[in-house]
């Protein structure tokens, strides 16, 4: 009786299986098995949680901190340390012959590649290597948050993204420094952001107030859109409730009808309804956002069926 043999993987059902394990999974497939090597280091990630700061990346629980080396004053003598959250073992700082942009750099290459995919990435710096990248990259990101990451920032990290991928945008602005009061915002300049992205949650805190002229241009846009029932856009204001009712009493909307909004479970309120078609409307309310414990006012926009209240 003849032993089954099992036949090979295909080149291409390899890259298959390699591009659909863990991270943690191909660091191990990079350990022990040398032979993979080459083919698991040219192919994408798939990564639940990306997060990138000046001095540090973390992808899933695995962060690398870099810092300068403390006995030289040259700026391509830096330190690397790599931390795991599970087992809460670090490494000792390393040094590495490179500055520490080109450091941050070679970590961001090896996991973020053309292809990759990304359930969440939080973005505290955008580096000066990607303000400098021409393109050759987009990631797949299925929900982005910035932490006080200025506009232009954002417009560089933005081109690397495949917007139709979206499904929640949190953007956390920056006040540019020195800019004048007409541009503090200046968000709307940029129209990708707010009209052409297809997400279906956006959020935006910004510590200054949304201009009447702005909010009226998202508005229209909107209720001119193919966006689906469920889109959301939320902006937070930290100015309290005020500003959200000034807002809305400025704002100079045509064909609108009252609608009964429940805002939480024990308040309904009136918001403002616009027409989109027959199978949509557009709701835009006082409302509120929680920021972890905390529960903030907000301007609320979004999309629903006619017969429903937001």
């Amino acid at each position: 009786m003849e032993a089954s043999t099992s036949k090979p993987l295909s080149y291409d059902a390899l890259k298959s299986v390699i591009k659909s394990m863990s991270v943690e999974k191909r660091h191990e497939l990079h350990t022990y098995l040398p032979n993979l090597r080459v083919i698991n280091s040219l192919l994408p990630y798939t990564m639940k949680r990306v997060r990138i700061m000046r001095n540090e990346v973390s992808i899933n629980d695995i962060s690398w901190s870099f810092g300068f080396r403390s006995e030289t004053s040259d700026p391509n003598q830096t330190t690397v340390s790599f931390y795991d959250r599970i087992s809460d073992k670090r490494t000792p700082n390393y040094p590495v012959n490179k500055s520490l942009d080109k450091a941050v750099e070679q970590c961001f290459n090896v996991y973020c590649k053309d292809g990759s995919i990304i359930q969440d990435l939080d973005l505290c710096r955008v580096p000066k290597f990607l303000c400098e990248r021409d393109g050759g990259l987009k990631l797949s990101i299925s929900r982005f948050q910035t932490y006080g990451v200025n506009v232009d920032d954002i417009d560089y990290f933005i081109r690397f993204m495949d917007l139709d991928k979206l499904e929640r945008v949190h953007l956390t602005i920056s006040r540019e420094r020195d800019a004048p009061s007409e541009k503090e915002f200046g968000m709307l300049e940029k129209p990708a952001y707010f009209i052409g992205l297809k997400n279906q949650t956006l959020v935006l805190e910004q510590y200054r107030i949304f201009p009447v002229n702005d909010l009226q241009k998202l508005v229209e846009s909107w209720k001119t859109s193919d966006r689906p029932i469920g889109t959301t856009f939320c902006f937070v204001s930290f100015d309290g409730d005020a500003s959200i009712i000034r807002m809305l009493n400025r704002l100079k909307l045509e064909d609108t009808f009252p609608v009964d909004v429940q805002r939480d479970l024990a308040e309904e309120i009136k918001g403002i309804g616009m027409k989109m078609d027959e199978r949509r409307n557009l709701v835009l309310y006082h409302g509120t956002h929680q920021i972890r414990s905390k529960t903030f006012p907000a301007l609320r926009m979004e999309v629903v069926e006619p017969s429903t209240s937001a």
